[in-house]
């Protein structure tokens, strides 16, 4: 019962400071007191977070405001540091609600022609064109070529088969290709990349592009979102 009591009083009292050579050491374990913080709120767009920055509705100071641009996919609104342990509060996520895009695996001619034509975009401008078109073109006039070779004499025959690719019309096989297939926010411009353009016969047609910029798309993502937070909310401080 002492015993227990002892332990009770121990637990209860102040954590000391205890110097055993040149190192300071505590008589029980602490751990620092987190800063209340917010819940953070999830937006889909960059459009969201700009009209909670532009509404104010929480009146944050905009100089007190880190944005952090994490990927092409996310960006955070932060508060800059609280308390001395160097905390962070998060008011605000715009997290893209990102279109699977099926890269780097063959499809069916029927499936690859809607990618090309859903999840890609071709801009406006002439100077900034894609190859799209001329991948789709492709894809349109290729078709299976089946070639049959009979001999015959007169007492077994024999018939040698040949698959193959052809093309419909004289349209060479593009590649590597350019193309902008959506993957950050539509506020801002899609990426240009490289793509390695490959076709194989497998009991009919089938396509697949395969990435191959070594993920530099990222970076320039990453950049265009930046400009489009500072141009729309001027003094924002942005990182990325």
């Amino acid at each position: 019962m002492l015993k227990e009591l002892y332990n009770a009083i121990r637990g209860d009292a102040a954590p000391t400071v205890i110097k055993i050579g040149d190192r300071n050491y505590t008589s029980k374990a602490v751990v620092p007191v987190s800063t209340p913080t917010p819940a953070k709120l999830t937006v889909s767009t960059l459009t969201g977070l700009v009209d909670y920055l532009k509404s104010n509705v929480d009146g944050l100071e905009l100089s007190n405001l880190l944005c952090h641009v994490e990927s092409p996919a996310k960006v955070t609104l932060n508060s800059n540091l609280l308390g001395d342990f160097g905390d962070r509060a998060a008011f605000i996520a715009a997290e893209l609600q990102q279109l699977q895009i099926p890269l780097n695996k063959y499809l069916d001619a029927e499936a690859f022609n809607i990618l090309l034509q859903s999840c890609f975009v071709e801009p406006d401008d002439p100077m900034k064109a894609t190859d799209r078109g001329l991948v789709l073109k492709y894809t349109a006039n290729v078709k299976t070529m089946v070639e049959g070779v009979q001999a015959d004499d007169g007492v077994s025959q024999a018939v040698t088969i040949k698959k193959g690719i052809a093309s419909v019309e004289n349209v060479v096989m593009p590649n590597p290709v350019k193309l902008r297939p959506f993957r950050t926010f539509v506020e801002v411009e899609q990426p240009e990349s490289k793509f390695v353009f490959r076709a194989r016969n497998n009991d009919g047609m089938e396509f697949m592009l395969v990435e191959a910029d070594g993920g530099a798309w990222r970076g320039e993502a990453m950049k265009n979102i930046k400009a489009f937070l500072e141009a729309a909310v001027p003094g924002l401080n942005v990182i990325a």
